[in-house]
């Protein structure tokens, strides 16, 4: 499972259950909002219908939860196992009598409802068209808050599903930590002794249960090819264990419920660079790089790219590392190019050079000189790839200088003459060519790197049409990895990657950037500590970005966030932590807060 970091937790979204979770359907479900849609409400759960997935999850004789095909069989299909004694969060929008969820000005926040230490997944086949997943704790392996815990700790999402996240171990544990601070305080949602015992004991265990998850994690890691494919084909999945007489699905109980079988292991199928003309990558040792650094399926979509596209757009955040890897693509630095675009661009005559008017000839530019000698390499024979990298490519709109390249390039290898541009003028200077033509050679590749913010443009439906996007992203903690920034300890990690997860949508994310500061600062500054170190990058390169306007309503939930991040790291990063105060004081003021 090379998707999920071992060692984690996971998590998945669930309703706002109003009855605690036992089975029962909420009184006036109509009016409560859980997150499920009006509809539903009105049709199954007002009707006393409990088809819920949710309402099992802390049931006290028989907890489980149900998830549809649609949100986990892209992990359970292929590998059933995948889930078995890992840690499992639930978590949902934060509720209050007597509306539930409110939908008033701002998206409520995530509270954590319980834990599961999961024992068996087993899919529930309900008809030839819809299956569901049921997940069991083990007996002693669930738990439920006493009160619902506010979600402060980092998640991301899983590549590959919409369903799964996952979550930190430490920031588990701390989580844990601080409830069980409040486990002597009798609240409402604990029925009574039996709830502390269960935390109680899922909190002294948790340790112990994170190693088994580690190791079980590691052992699949080994049996999975990739994750969309069949492991082992030869099992043979039976009947599974009746669904419970208190099936959520009704009238369907009575339907026989039978074990799907897994699908037929696939062939796998990776492209050989050595059968693809002009590839994006020449060495195995490019591709494993990129593999380890960002994932194989950014792997597989580059070289994708080299069977199907002849221009490759990169796009992600500032810093992810897309020069990077258009640079690296290709070691020869005889046969790449990089062309920055400029924002001045509106035509053709930018990017290829102009007619002199004194003595009639076409004055080139560097990027019409490497189009020269990839023309050149090809008539001898030479069919290595020639890449050209545009730095900024939407820095400037590139239908007004790009579109003769763009169609050119469009044709076959065959076709020589709908490959040619006329230049103009009796010759280009400075090369020997007949005429003052120049010829878009079929082993040139272009890559182009873009950002999307106020001062780009967006790519037309004509470019986009001839060219394959990939998004680059990176989470801290691999680009921490990358650059083997070992004197961090997990808290310093935590703080980092909070931050980025709360502020990366208002484009102040952790950058591979900030953290080649962060290394360079470390290793030659006379700084007391890392932590100080860490307080000055983060104002510097990351709170430095963010941008809040007054009115916003997204700034409120924004802005608790962050204060409570500055609660849990506050104490070692003072100078962010009173940043962070000031910002609050100015919205309240009415001021917007804009970083230069």
């Amino acid at each position: 499972m090379s998707f999920i970091t071992v060692g984690n937790a996971l998590g998945c979204t669930i309703n706002s259950h109003r009855r605690g979770w036992d089975g029962g359907i909420c009184k006036n479900a109509e009016t409560w909002n859980c997150s499920a849609k009006q509809q539903f409400r009105t049709d199954y759960c007002q009707q006393g219908d409990p088809r819920c997935y949710h309402i099992h999850i802390f049931e006290e004789g028989n907890p489980y939860c149900l998830i549809d095909d649609l949100g986990i069989g892209w992990l359970l299909e292929p590998y059933p196992e995948a889930l078995n004694n890992q840690i499992l969060l639930f978590w949902g929008k934060r509720f209050q009598e007597p509306r539930g969820i409110s939908d008033i000005n701002t998206r409520p926040k995530d509270y954590v409802f319980g834990a599961y230490r999961v024992k068996n997944v087993s899919p529930q086949k309900i008809n030839e068209f819809k299956t569901l997943w049921k997940i069991e704790p083990y007996a002693d392996g669930w738990t439920r808050f006493q009160q619902p815990y506010i979600l402060t700790v980092y998640y991301k999402s899983i590549i590959g599903g919409v369903y799964l996240k996952e979550v930190n171990r430490v920031a588990i544990e701390n989580m844990f930590e601080k409830a069980s601070e409040q486990v002597k305080i009798p609240h409402p949602n604990w029925a009574g002794s039996k709830d502390a015992e269960r935390f109680i004991n899922f909190h002294a265990n948790l340790p112990k249960w994170f190693e088994t998850a580690r190791e079980n994690a590691l052992k699949d890691q080994q049996n999975i090819v990739q994750p969309y494919t069949n492991p082992n084909p030869s099992k043979n999945f039976s009947s599974p264990p009746p669904i419970s007489s208190r099936s959520p699905f009704g009238d369907l109980k009575n339907l026989e419920v039978k074990k799907t079988s897994p699908p037929l292991a696939q062939t796998k199928i990776t492209p050989k660079i050595s059968s693809v003309n002009y590839p994006l990558i020449e060495k195995e040792e490019t591709k494993e790089k990129i593999k380890t650094l960002y994932s194989k399926e950014i792997l597989d979509a580059v070289l994708i790219v080299s069977l199907t596209k002849n221009i490759l757009i990169l796009t992600g955040s500032p810093g992810v590392g897309k020069s990077s890897l258009a640079i690296e693509l290709i070691e020869d630095q005889e046969r790449k190019l990089v062309v920055p675009v400029g924002s001045t661009w509106r035509s053709r005559e930018d990017l290829l050079g102009y007619i002199n008017p004194i003595n009639n000839e076409f004055e080139p530019t560097d990027f019409t000189r490497f189009l020269h000698k990839a023309e050149m390499a090809w008539r001898k024979n030479d069919k290595r790839t020639f890449m050209i990298i545009f730095e900024e490519f939407n820095l400037s709109q590139p239908e007004y200088w790009f579109a003769d390249i763009l169609v050119r390039s469009q044709y076959s290898d065959e076709q020589n003459k709908l490959r040619m541009i006329e230049l103009g003028g009796k010759s280009i200077r400075g090369l020997n060519t007949t005429g003052s033509k120049v010829f878009i050679s079929p082993a040139l590749r272009f890559v182009a790197t873009i950002n999307n913010d106020h001062t780009t443009l967006s790519l037309s439906p004509r470019v986009l049409d001839r060219a394959s996007i990939i998004e680059l992203s990176l989470e801290p903690r691999t680009i921490l990895e990358k650059l083997k920034l070992n004197e961090l300890n997990e808290q310093q990690i935590m703080s980092i990657e909070e931050l980025d997860a709360l502020l990366k949508y208002r484009n102040g994310m952790f950058s591979l950037r900030a953290a080649d500061s962060l290394k360079r600062c470390v290793e030659n500054l006379d700084i007391d500590n890392i932590w100080n170190s860490l307080d000055m990058i983060l104002i510097q390169q990351v709170l430095s970005k963010v941008r809040l306007m007054v009115g916003d309503p997204a700034n409120d939930n924004l802005m608790q966030g962050l204060e409570d991040w500055s609660e849990n790291y506050g104490k070692n990063l003072r100078k962010c932590a009173s940043i962070i105060n000031n910002w609050s004081e100015a919205l309240k003021d009415g001021r917007d807060v804009i970083q230069a």
